[in-house]
């Protein structure tokens, strides 16, 4: 064989054995290069569908992970726990699967992980969000604020003097300033239902059982059935309004007004001689020692007779006040029943005005009697009443001190006033006497002209008043309340304190003496203090 042909031989035989060795490089290749190519499909994926959102449910694998990295106080981003999404694969080809310690893939080229953060939910944000810094505090204008320190609606931001509104509703598409005389465009109105108790009225032994006058003691009126305690204890129901406006967009400057009113409070007490045998009204006779006696309503064989109290007690007030914002500010709070911070904002505005508060008070004391005549003695009719009335009106300067706390929907208000200035005081005692339809006389039994007439002076008083308001927005516009009031009047009359048990019988209508032994009974102005506190609810509507 020549050489040319052995040469040839053994070429071929290296290339037929090179063979299969090309062909599984090239397959190799082609792996590798799908591999890419997959990878690379993948990545652009995972690009295009990055939110920076968080999940939970991973958190304890995130921290186990990243326990030897420094912890971040903000927030991370996106926690690669989940599959990405791929494209189908010929079945010749596998995913990568990575093995060791890492249970989840590596992050893409130059996207940001930060460790997770534990998360309250305080500020109720989608994403769970929470802390000071966070856009949920901030609120929005013309939307509704998850958690911030505006609670709802446009009050949100710093106005151009740099107070925050702090819960101060404020329409952001209103024109401002009004030039021309035109509706306020910022303004609030407010009605809350009371439920107020007061000081009750003191009153002396008015009705007693009546007994002979050989088994009375000198100084005893009877068994009291009306009379010597307090009255008028029970709550009274009521109703208050406010309103006003603001004079400027960022509500440093506004005008307010109020009324509240109690209803007629009323106490009442009937008594007959069916009820008792001896039935009568106790007085202090001066005429005979200045002992303990009574008036006969009802007794066996003499008289039958009916007597009946009436006392009422009603409370107005209302005022004008001028409003300013002394100071607000922004700050950042732990809740009580929520670990996580969050804005809150505080309120302080100073208030002087008007102010003025009425107290009407009366007691009236009727007897209708029937004498039962002996033999032929001629039937009479008696009908008796004392009327004893006051009226108290406060005129004066009133001082304010408001603070507003806000945090989320809840807000606190507490509001401090002292009106300073003068008590119009009036009494007004009245008391007359029919016998058998004739012409009523002058006097009743505890009214005589020794103190019948109107009696009226001025004294200097102080009203202070508190009032703590809690509130919870329910809307951009309307919040719903629940308050208490405390209110103290010093320097007022009240009718139980001008009754004079002290009677010279020589003054009754019918009396056998002619005349006067003693002026009484006697009047002369008697000063107490009064005070009204209750709770209440409502609702408050800003524009």
């Amino acid at each position: 064989m020549s050489k040319r042909l052995f040469y040839f031989c053994i070429f071929g035989t290296l290339a037929v054995m090179a063979a299969p060795l090309h062909a599984q490089t090239n397959s190799t290749r082609s792996n590798q290069s799908g591999s890419v190519r997959n990878a690379s499909y993948i990545e652009q994926n995972a690009r295009a569908s990055w939110q920076p959102v968080r999940d939970l449910s991973q958190k304890t694998t995130s921290q186990s992970t990243n326990a030897n990295r420094p912890k971040s106080a903000n927030v991370r981003l996106v926690d690669h726990t989940s599959p990405l999404p791929s494209p189908p694969m010929p079945p010749s080809i596998h995913p990568i699967i990575e093995e060791g310690p890492m249970t989840h893939s590596m992050p893409l080229d130059g996207q940001v992980i930060y460790d997770p953060m534990l998360d309250g939910g305080c500020d109720s944000m989608p994403m769970g969000s929470c802390g000071c810094g966070d856009h949920g505090c901030d609120g929005g204008c013309g939307s509704l604020s998850y958690g911030g320190c505006d609670g709802i609606g446009c009050g949100s931001g710093v106005c151009h003097n740099g107070d925050p509104m702090c819960g101060e509703y404020n329409d952001c598409d209103a024109m401002r300033p009004c030039m021309t005389l035109c509706w306020p465009q910022d303004g609030w109105f407010s009605a809350e239902y009371l439920m107020w108790w007061q000081d009750g009225m003191s009153l002396p032994p008015l009705v007693s059982t009546d007994v002979l006058p050989s088994q009375r003691f000198p100084n005893d009126p009877g068994r009291v059935l009306y009379g010597g305690e307090d009255v008028l204890t029970d709550n009274m129901d009521g109703l208050r309004l406010k309103f006003g406006f603001w004079l400027d967009k960022c509500h440093t400057w506004g005008i307010g007004a109020e009324g509240f009113g109690i209803g007629e409070e009323t106490d009442s007490y009937r008594a007959s001689g069916a009820d008792s045998q001896y039935l009568g009204r106790p007085f202090i006779n001066v005429a005979n020692g200045s002992v303990e006696d009574q008036q006969q309503v009802a007794f066996p064989s003499q008289l039958a007779g009916t007597v009946a109290v009436d006392v009422d007690s009603r409370l107005r007030g209302w005022g004008i006040n001028l409003r300013h914002l002394r100071r607000s500010e922004t700050s950042c709070s732990q809740g009580v029943f929520c670990g996580c911070p969050e804005h809150t904002c505080e309120r302080i505005e100073y208030l002087i005005g008007f102010r003025q508060v009425e107290l009407r008070e009366g007691v009236r004391i009727t007897e209708d009697l029937t004498s039962i005549p002996s033999g032929t003695a001629a039937v009479m009719q008696y009908d008796i009443f004392d009327d004893f009335r006051t009226r108290n009106q406060f005129n004066g300067l009133d001082l304010g001190w408001m603070y507003k706390r806000t945090r989320g929907y809840w807000t606190f208000d507490a509001l401090i006033r002292l009106g300073v200035g003068n008590t119009r005081q009036r009494v007004t005692i009245d008391g007359e006497t029919s016998i058998d339809g004739a012409a009523a006389q002058k006097g009743g039994l505890l009214a005589q002209n020794s103190n019948i007439g109107e009696y009226s002076r001025d004294e200097f008083s102080v009203l202070p008043q508190l009032d703590l308001t809690l509130g919870y927005q329910v809307t951009d516009q309307l919040r719903a309340t629940f308050g208490y009031t405390f209110l103290y009047w010093s320097n007022v009359v009240r009718p139980g304190d001008h009754i004079d048990r002290r009677v010279d019988t020589a003054q009754l209508p019918n009396g056998a003496a002619s005349t006067v032994l003693a002026d009484y009974p006697a009047f002369e102005f008697d000063n107490s203090d009064y005070w009204a506190q209750g709770i209440s609810f409502g609702g408050e509507y800003r524009w």
